[in-house]
């Protein structure tokens, strides 16, 4: 229902207050938002003040009754949103919006069991009173739970609106040209001139904005986060790349971006484990296998927020596994096999045929590298010519593996025991 006198608040004159930085703007180019996160959870937003975020509740003088609390029941960006019920009347002022083009954006809730009716409303005069010309309303949504309807105060019913969910609200104001857009969830409720208002056709509106109201006409609950009042432009988007893939305890390369909105940017990694990170572009290696969910979220300078997801496909390392197969003897050389055993090639092994004890003329120590061994493959090497007599040891490496065997010296002959 429309507001009106029956709010028996006296008019005391055209008042804007503007207490707060976040609730003052004296240029037409500076945007503005809140997404109740720097308040306390349960934190009454009342009389204006710098702590309030410039939120008070309706009329001069303030009535402090029609105030709101700042929830975390519900929240489009974590943790905190306002919850608007019971006698709330809760109204933002703002100054210096008398030309170009803005778009004011909020996101709302409203419950499955949602049954009596809230409003959303912008004013292009306020002092108040409750009844023009001191207040006109240039957009006041209504919300009934009884039918589940939108209602433009000005055009009548339009389209349900969705329960359980968070949906955007988005006003796009031209005050250069006197247009005006709603839009609900990407669909266009309406458009018409902005002077054209609830009090009527061509009547009561001026060109410029200078409230919100956020209005809970019989009590039901209905919750709103990250509003925001700014130049038209690209909506906040990002990318978290990907698809990722890599093995258990590999640093893999995670790559952010992101798009339009207003920068600077802040990025917030979850990896799907136990992982976060703040960077751009940052590194995680994961501690098992599996497929995990990536998700990065962008937040702007103006708190909007844009989220996206991609997934990481950890498989168990791969690795070459060496091992010293069997070590031969014969005629002037010992022989041995070089095993991988492993699931990847190994490459550049170096190898070492060493025989300790006896007496040992020749060939006392072989070294070499093999080029290539792959997965599951062997190769055989062999020593230098050997000559001496005696007992010996003979000890194979290659890579980490070692393997002896011992053996007996006859001149230019090699037995293994």
């Amino acid at each position: 229902m429309k507001k009106s006198c029956s709010r028996k608040i006296l008019v005391i004159g055209l008042l804007f207050l503007f207490l707060g930085a976040s609730a003052t703007l004296g240029s037409a180019n500076r945007a503005w938002s809140d997404n109740f996160n720097s308040y306390a959870n349960d934190q009454y937003l009342e009389d204006g003040s710098t702590g309030d975020g410039g939120w008070q509740g309706w009329g001069i003088p303030i009535d402090p009754t029609a105030g709101a609390y700042v929830r975390d029941d519900q929240y489009h960006s974590a943790p905190y949103s306002v919850e608007i019920a019971t006698t709330t009347d809760l109204v933002h002022l703002y100054t210096g919006y008398t030309a170009g083009v803005w778009e004011y954006k909020l996101w709302q809730f409203i419950p499955t069991d949602f049954t009596l009716d809230t409003y959303f409303i912008l004013l292009s005069d306020y002092d108040g009173s409750g009844a023009a010309p001191g207040c006109v309303w240039t957009v006041q949504l209504g919300f009934h739970g009884a039918t589940g309807l939108i209602e433009s105060q000005l055009v009548g019913p339009t389209m349900p609106f969705v329960r359980n969910e968070w949906k955007e609200i988005k006003c796009v104001i031209d005050l250069d040209t006197d247009w005006l857009q709603i839009y609900y969830d990407g669909t266009l409720l309406t458009e018409h001139a902005y002077t054209d208002t609830v009090q009527g056709t061509g009547t009561g509106g001026t060109l410029k904005l200078v409230a919100v109201d956020l209005f809970s006409d019989t009590g039901s609950i209905v919750y709103y986060d990250d509003i925001t009042l700014m130049p038209p432009g690209d909506a906040l988007s990002c990318s978290a790349g990907g698809e990722y893939s890599g093995e258990v305890g590999e640093e893999i390369n995670f790559t952010g971006d992101a798009f339009g909105g207003t920068p600077p940017y802040t990025y917030a990694w979850t990896f799907g484990d136990t992982g976060t990170a703040t960077i751009q572009n940052p590194t995680h290696a994961y501690t098992a296998a599996g497929v995990y969910n990536v998700t990065l979220t962008v937040t702007d300078s103006l708190l909007a927020t844009a989220s996206d997801e991609t997934t990481a496909t950890i498989t168990e390392s791969t690795a070459p596994v060496i091992e010293i197969g069997t070590i031969t003897g014969g005629l002037f050389k010992v022989k041995a096999v070089i095993k991988n055993t492993g699931d990847a090639a190994a490459t550049n092994v170096d190898w070492k045929i060493q025989l300790t004890g006896g007496l040992i003329i020749l060939g006392k120590e072989s070294t070499g590298t093999a080029a290539t061994i792959a997965a599951g493959g062997q190769v055989d090497i062999s020593s230098k010519m050997i000559l001496g007599f005696g007992k010996t040891v003979i000890t194979v490496t290659a890579d980490t593996a070692t393997k002896s065997q011992n053996a007996t010296v006859l001149l230019v002959f090699i037995k293994t025991a």
